[in-house]
């Protein structure tokens, strides 16, 4: 596959890259465009930027509309500072097959033979240089290419970007820059327009970039540029919904798996009794380590616990082969929702990463969430407010910024004790007056959650 590659520290990513990677693919018929956030860029050291969550976040919002094109976050895992030939390197490596093009602005090619090892950028990827509209000298672009392979190697082809038709007076894409719609946000001005809409959203809902650090005379300059004046954030405006992020639990809340659960291990049982539905009512919403000590308590030290999880787990082996597992109502609607009004979305599950992560796939849902804690990624199981409060950090959100959904108790407990606002959308186990004092809302379903949330 030919493959066209848009990096950048996207704080936030613009309409105007998702443009650039769109032109070059049309014009040089490249199979896709993989769109890199940078990790650490050296010629960034000591600016403050956001971090590599909300970054990451901010591109796969805009990319995911995109059947052509990808989020590629090998550069975000990186320790230590960010080398393009590194990145093209690793690249070939991981992907042999695929052809490489590396798509930056022509005025990156003024600064080519200073960047870290520029041979072997060209020895792993061509180089694709843009330039800017039809004000753009392409004569002089085409000569400096010319002469930089000559000394470089390799081969840089030029890319024509046609200035867009627009309305009076509202920016060209072309011309967008990140520090642009940065400042415009931070003087409380509009940037309808500038940034796909799913990433504008979570600019918003996430308070990105507000009191950025613009001087007042920066800000007082932007706003007079405007003519009238629009208010600042919390000028003449009810506060926002101070829940930022909201975390799901997966099985009995996103996937219909507790009643699969339980026949599994009845039938693996060969009868139903009190004591073993005593028993499996128990381990709903903790983690393996914790079910097996209430098994062996609840029905004794020579139970066959083993042999009924090996059991269960090929049932649901099965069942993801068979195609996705069953989800709870409302549960594709409500995480597409969230996500499109800006909301961090995380999933915090007391199963285990190497079936949560299947599970989610198959359900085509896994790409909603920005952070997955699974169970064996925390010493204390639900009710201990353990994986929520390690959600919460990974999310980099404020737990009292949090809300949870659950259908178990020990979620529901576990999410109070975090500090968390909490809904329960009761599955198996009906809610008790407990649950009704712990969590903010009971719901029949996840509909109902997402309307709930849409009115806080």
């Amino acid at each position: 596959m030919k493959i066209g590659l848009v990096g950048g520290t996207f704080d936030p990513i613009h309409k105007g890259h998702v443009l650039l990677g769109q032109t070059a693919r049309e014009q040089f018929a490249l199979d896709e465009i993989w769109f890199l956030p940078a990790g650490q860029p050296y010629f960034k050291e000591g600016k403050n930027i956001s971090s590599r969550l909300a970054r990451l976040a901010m591109t796969r919002r805009a990319v995911a509309p995109l059947p052509w094109a990808r989020v590629c976050d090998m550069e975000l895992k990186r320790e230590g500072r960010t080398y393009t030939f590194e990145t093209v390197e690793e690249l070939k490596a991981a992907y042999p097959a695929h052809e490489f093009s590396f798509i930056f602005g022509a005025d990156c090619l003024d600064q080519l033979e200073n960047w870290k090892e520029p041979r072997r950028i060209l020895a792993g990827a061509e180089i694709i240089a843009a330039g800017r509209g039809r004000g753009a000298d392409y004569a002089a672009v085409e000569e400096k290419a010319a002469a930089l392979m000559q000394r470089l190697g390799g081969r840089i082809r030029i890319l024509k970007m046609h200035q867009e038709t627009r309305p009076a007076g509202a920016v060209s894409v072309l011309d967008l820059s990140s520090t642009q719609v940065r400042e415009r946000v931070a003087a409380g001005l509009p940037i309808e327009g500038m940034l796909p809409e799913v990433t504008e959203a979570y600019v918003k809902r996430q308070g990105m970039y507000l009191g950025c650090g613009k001087s007042p005379s920066s800000v007082t300059a932007l706003r007079q540029a405007q003519g009238p004046c629009h208010p600042l954030p919390g000028e003449g405006k009810e506060s926002p919904s101070p829940v930022k992020a909201v975390i799901f639990d997966m099985d009995g809340t996103i996937l219909d798996t507790e009643r699969l659960f339980i026949d599994e291990w009845v039938k693996a049982e060969g009868k139903e009794t009190p004591a073993l539905m005593e028993a499996l009512y128990a381990i709903i919403g903790v983690t393996r380590e914790q079910a097996e000590a209430i098994i062996y308590q609840t029905l004794g030290a020579d139970y066959p616990y083993e042999e009924r999880r090996v059991y269960v787990d090929e049932a649901f082996r099965k069942a993801r082969e068979a195609g996705a597992l069953p989800l709870k109502t409302g549960a594709g609607r409500i995480l597409e929702s969230l996500w499109r009004q800006g909301f961090k979305l995380g999933l915090a599950t007391s199963t285990i990463r190497e079936m949560v992560i299947p599970e989610m796939e198959a359900a085509g849902l896994l790409e909603y969430f920005d952070v997955i804690i699974t169970g064996d990624a925390v010493s204390r199981g639900k009710p201990a407010p353990d994986i929520f409060l390690k959600a919460a950090a990974e999310l980099e959100t404020d737990p009292a910024a949090c809300l949870v959904v659950e259908d178990s108790y020990n979620g529901i407990r576990s999410a109070h004790a975090a500090g968390m606002r909490a809904v329960m959308v009761p599955d198996i186990k009906p809610p008790t007056e407990e649950m009704a004092a712990l969590a903010e809302r009971i719901c029949r379903d996840l509909d109902e959650v997402g309307q709930f949330i849409g009115k806080l």
